[in-house]
Order: structure tokens, then C-alpha cells, then sequence
């Protein structure tokens, strides 16, 4: 076919074409059951952004460019979206298309979609499927004679998928097309690749093009976190610190929270035990630490975390004991040796010293409390082997408590 008969061709069919075109989206349409959307909604609040996990013109050859676009009212779901393509004789792989087209329609849980779906692939069983299509295009006055549709494909596509290989005769020229209906969590897709008269729909373009809609669909509804969690509070004993659980994208999403004590350059982090709501109030145990929260957002694609900065490093009311030499532990750091803790030496007359034993990794970092280990001298355990270990010494007077965390002693054989 020369240059010139490919151009006649296509004038012809942007009025013949877009008329069989329609045809097949309305078949569409009707198999997914979204004959009844209304154009021109917007996106509904709360549900996923249709519009960013649809097909691009960048997914499609060179000089294609979108038709029409838009969220769908629709009472049978939570959001409804299309997107239309004119793609004017450029290749999809081996495949040469005039046009394509995309629907997105959510249900309210991965399970009812899979219910949804399931009824479509009953519907579209064997020989019923095909009198289905047939019935459906009569519907539209089309004659029998004028549709040829083939064997439906069933590839491994995402969480199910049916692919129509169908053919319709207009005004003398043989259109086809293939359709290709999936499901990926509780998103239902409707695609349509309109070809060259003449031509074909190949298998594998419908096949790739699909995986790449499914790529950008997990991409949208699995848990990504775009702001990170944020503390508000007074890094103080006694003072309730609360956090905002930061912007998040994804679909349906849960949310656990566990705050965590750091180093006094919020590194080392380790879990505080219980410490799992949304607000922590700090103790004084926290003293000359720095801590931190880390959100997680699930859902049943997986799961992303996310923390916030660290807190001041937590320190007593104005006036509250301060540390000007830091504890020494003495000892050596041996099983069944006994280690002991000075003071060290501080500033706002303190009345009365505590002491917390942790045991912390070999560098210093992620320090544990030790259950029980709170005297000045601390016997050294057989757990404790191959971890360094360190005093946090609480230092309280009148006005408030202040902390200080001596150096790690040396790995313990």
C-alpha cells in the first residue's frame, strides 16, 4: 500500500472509523457494566487518582495524542474514569492503530472485583461469549454477517484478564480490534486497540500494552509515602509529643505507628516497647536521647514506611540537673564480671542519682534497657556477649531530672 492510499485510508476512516470505533466501546461499555456513567465528574473523595494510573500518550507511538478524557459518574462505583486516543496509523509494536481507548473503574473491595470479574468471564465463556458479542453489535444494527469475533484469550495478566480479538465490517473495510478486560486489586480495566483497516491486532501489543497499564496501576494504589511524618511537642519528661502521619498515595491504606529512641544525632533507633499510638509521652527514660516515630502504610499490595526528623534531645525543664562530665564505667567487660557506674559530675544540685544499664551493638548503637539493671554496678550476662554496654545515670533535684549516657565499654567476648 503506497503513502497516498494509506493517507486515503485514513481520512476515510475518521468518520467511518470513529463510527466503528464507538461500537466497540459501547460493547465495551455494556460488558463492564458502566453503561450508565455521566461524563464531566470529578475525581470522587478519598478514591484513587484514575487519571495518573491511566495509559499516557507516551505508552503509545509517536504523534499520538488523547481525545477525550474524564472521571464518569457512575452509581455502580467509586470512581469511573476514561481516556481516548488517536493514534492515526503509528505502530504499537507490529501493531498499526488508528485509535485506543481505556476505562477504569474502581469497586468498593478487591473482593467484590474479583466478583465482578468472575461474572464477566462466565459471561464470556466459550460460544456464549461469542453470541454475547454478536447480540450486543445487532443491538447497534449491525448484521451478523459484518462481525467476526475470535477466540477469547485468557493471558496472565495482573489479577485476570480477557482479551476479545474482534473484527467489524464498515462500509466495506474490515476494521479490527481487540478489547481486553482485566482486573488488578479492586481497579477493573476496559482496553480497546482499534487497527488499520486490513490489518491486524497482534496478541503480544495487546498483551504488553496491558502489563504496562498494570504497572501504572500498582504503581498508584500501592503504599508510597510523599511526606514524611511530622512531631509536634516539648522534647521534655512528662510532655505528650504527637504526630502527623506525614502525605501519603496509595489505595485503602492502614496505618501503625511505633516510636523509637535514638543517639543524639537521631541515629542507632530502636523500638519503644508499647509505644504504638499516635501520641508518646516522653519519660525519663528518654533523657539525653532524641526519639523519633515511624509510620507504616499497608494495604493488600505491600506495605512502605516512613519516619519523622528526630525531637530536640529530651532534657529537663529549664534549670533541671545537667551534665557537665559524663558517667564512667569501670570494670571489666567480661561474663559474669561486674562493671559499676560513677556519676559524673553535674551542674543544678541534684538530690538523687538512677541509673539504666543498656545493652547496645558493637559500634555503641541501638541500645537496649537491660530489665532490672538499675544500680550503680551491673553483673555481666552471657546475653550480653559480643554487645558493647552503657549507663544512662538520671540525675533529679527539685526543679526536674536531667540525663547523661555514658561511653560504650568494649565488646564483650
Amino acid at each position: 500500500m503506497t503513502v497516498d492510499e494509506e493517507a486515503q485510508i485514513l481520512s476515510a476512516v475518521t468518520v467511518r472509523g470513529r463510527t466503528a470505533l464507538l461500537i466497540a466501546l459501547v460493547v465495551a461499555s455494556v460488558v463492564a457494566s458502566a453503561a450508565g456513567a455521566a461524563p464531566n465528574a470529578s475525581r470522587p473523595p478519598g478514591s484513587p487518582d484514575l487519571a495518573a494510573m491511566s495509559l499516557a500518550v507516551s505508552d503509545f507511538p509517536a504523534g499520538t495524542r488523547v481525545d477525550s478524557q474524564g472521571y464518569k459518574r457512575d452509581p455502580d462505583f467509586v470512581a469511573s474514569y476514561e481516556r481516548e486516543f488517536e493514534v492515526r496509523g503509528g505502530r504499537l509494536g507490529r501493531t498499526r492503530l488508528i485509535g485506543a481507548y481505556e476505562s477504569l473503574d474502581v469497586v468498593r473491595t478487591p473482593a467484590a472485583a474479583q466478583q465482578e470479574f468472575a461474572l464477566l468471564a462466565a459471561l464470556l465463556r466459550g460460544k456464549q461469549g461469542v453470541s454475547l458479542f454478536r447480540a450486543i453489535f445487532a443491538e447497534e444494527g449491525i448484521d451478523s454477517k459484518d462481525i467476526r469475533v475470535g477466540k477469547i484469550r485468557r493471558p496472565k495478566i495482573g489479577h485476570g484478564t480477557l482479551v476479545v480479538p474482534l473484527r467489524l465490517r464498515v462500509s466495506g473495510l474490515w476494521f479490527p480490534f481487540e478489547l481486553a478486560f482485566l482486573r488488578f486489586d479492586r481497579v477493573l480495566v476496559g482496553i480497546g486497540l482499534f487497527g488499520m483497516p486490513g490489518g491486524k491486532v497482534f496478541p503480544a501489543d495487546t498483551d504488553r500494552l496491558a502489563r504496562v497499564a498494570v504497572a501504572r496501576i500498582r504503581a498508584g494504589l500501592a503504599p508510597v509515602n510523599t511526606l514524611a511524618p511530622a512531631l509536634t511537642g516539648v522534647a521534655q519528661p512528662g510532655q505528650a509529643l504527637s504526630v502527623s502521619r506525614g502525605t501519603w498515595t496509595g489505595d485503602q491504606l492502614a496505618f501503625t505507628y511505633q516510636w523509637e529512641r535514638c543517639d543524639t544525632a537521631g541515629a542507632g533507633c530502636v523500638a519503644i516497647s508499647g509505644a504504638t499510638g499516635t501520641s508518646y509521652t516522653l519519660a525519663t527514660g528518654d533523657l539525653a536521647s532524641t526519639v523519633r516515630v515511624t509510620v507504616t502504610g499497608t494495604n493488600l499490595l505491600g506495605s512502605a514506611t516512613s519516619s519523622s526528623a528526630p525531637t530536640a534531645v529530651v532534657a529537663g525543664p529549664s534549670g533541671s540537673p545537667t551534665s557537665t562530665v559524663l558517667p564512667v564505667i569501670s570494670g571489666t567487660p567480661a561474663v559474669g564480671g561486674t562493671l559499676t557506674a560513677d556519676t559524673g559530675t553535674w551542674a543544678g544540685a541534684p538530690t538523687a542519682f538512677a541509673y539504666q544499664w543498656r545493652r547496645c551493638d558493637a559500634s555503641g548503637g541501638a541500645c537496649l534497657d537491660l530489665a532490672g539493671a538499675t544500680a550503680a554496678t551491673y553483673t555481666v550476662a552471657a546475653g550480653d556477649s559480643r554487645s558493647t554496654l552503657r549507663v544512662l545515670v538520671i540525675a533529679t533535684s527539685s526543679v526536674g531530672s536531667g540525663g547523661a549516657i555514658s561511653a560504650p565499654t568494649a565488646a564483650v567476648p
